[in-house]
């Protein structure tokens, strides 16, 4: 994805880094404390719990993904969904709702089909996107909103 640099929260002291996306391989530094800037390498479980923290929270984007365990069609999703998440590692982190299991984030974000994909960036929504597609799409999807 056509993206120079992205913030990520040192886990350590909470700082902002800007760290070029040509670095994200070699396990970045804080600035601040020095500690190594971790960040997800494959979805993450969000419940309403973490959820300002894993979403709201996070100085970048973030792609949610609400699924339920008897869609067909979020299940034929879930390789594309875990390939993005470790191919955009540090770029794009990627989460993961269970609408069964967290009926009050699907109700909040008013989720009455899955599944649904709902960009966020710097804690806002910045797109959704209904139904399943496939990954040049989702791909595509993603780089136009990282491009603006």
């Amino acid at each position: 994805m056509a993206i120079d640099s992205v913030l990520l929260r040192c886990g350590s002291c909470k700082t902002a880094n800007r760290v070029p996306t040509r670095r994200l391989p070699e396990h970045p530094r804080c600035g601040k404390c020095g500690g190594v800037i971790d960040f997800p390498r494959s979805p993450v479980e969000v419940t309403e719990r973490i959820f300002d923290h894993e979403v709201l929270d996070h100085p970048g984007y973030v792609l949610l993904f609400f699924w339920a365990s008897w869609c067909a069609h979020c299940r034929g999703m879930f390789p594309v969904i875990e390939d993005l998440a470790r191919e955009q590692a540090g770029i794009v982190k990627v989460g993961l709702i269970n609408t069964e299991r967290e009926p009050q984030l699907a109700g909040r974000f008013s989720i009455m089909s899955v599944p649904r994909l709902t960009l966020y960036r710097n804690g806002r929504v910045a797109d959704d996107l209904d139904g399943a597609v496939s990954k040049p799409r989702l791909v595509a999807w993603i780089e136009s909103h990282l491009k603006a």
